[in-house]
């Protein structure tokens, strides 16, 4: 257990199998941005001695990482850290924000603007080895996939390679749950990606 990728991808993993119950979330048409955040650091704290995590933290601030962001004195605060075993392994560390994209928040490209100040803090971050993860939320009910694959296509975030294949849920009236987990990083060739298969 020596691959920071590997572990990135464990994490992410981890936490997509707690979202299993989003469907119900969706229906609800309200923001359950905050929900995947907490969810999150359960199903990491969950197995933090199996797995073995070292540390599980919710909502760490950048500043806990040497990282200002925004002139905010205490610092922006993230989503998710979470710290690999202590077993010698090098640069397993997860640093996550989640962002939570619906069709209630489609119009004016508001979605855009959250995940490009996600990405934008993450950068700061300056991790090169360590996975610095943006975890992208889209919820689309009914038949509106065509129209937001186009939409998400415009997005640079998107188009980036993903750390996995994305984590699909089915909603049983139509439409969909995609998480895709991004590791963003201030150089492109650092980024942690899926090995070539």
């Amino acid at each position: 257990m020596g691959d920071a990728r590997d572990f990135a991808t464990d994490v992410f993993r981890a936490v997509c199998d707690r979202f299993a119950d989003l469907k119900f979330l969706v229906d609800a048409g309200a923001s359950f941005e905050d929900w995947l955040t907490w969810e999150a650091f359960l199903a990491c704290k969950l197995r933090q001695e199996s797995y073995p995590f070292c540390e599980v933290v919710a909502k760490p601030t950048y500043a806990s990482e040497g990282v200002g962001v925004g002139g905010d004195p205490e610092g922006h605060r993230g989503d998710l850290r979470v710290g690999g075993p202590n077993d010698g392994a090098d640069h397993c560390w997860v640093f996550a924000e989640f962002v939570l994209i619906h069709e209630d928040i489609r119009t004016g490209g508001e979605w855009m603007r959250k995940i490009e100040a996600a990405a934008d803090r993450l950068r700061r971050l300056g991790w090169k080895k360590s996975a610095a993860l943006l975890v992208v939320v889209v919820a689309i009910r009914g038949d509106g996939v065509e129209e937001w694959g186009d939409d998400l296509a415009g997005c640079a975030v998107w188009n980036r390679p993903a750390l996995t294949d994305p984590f699909v849920i089915a909603l049983p009236g139509g439409g969909m749950i995609i998480l895709r987990a991004f590791d963003i990083k201030q150089y492109p060739t650092d980024t942690l990606t899926a090995s070539p298969r």
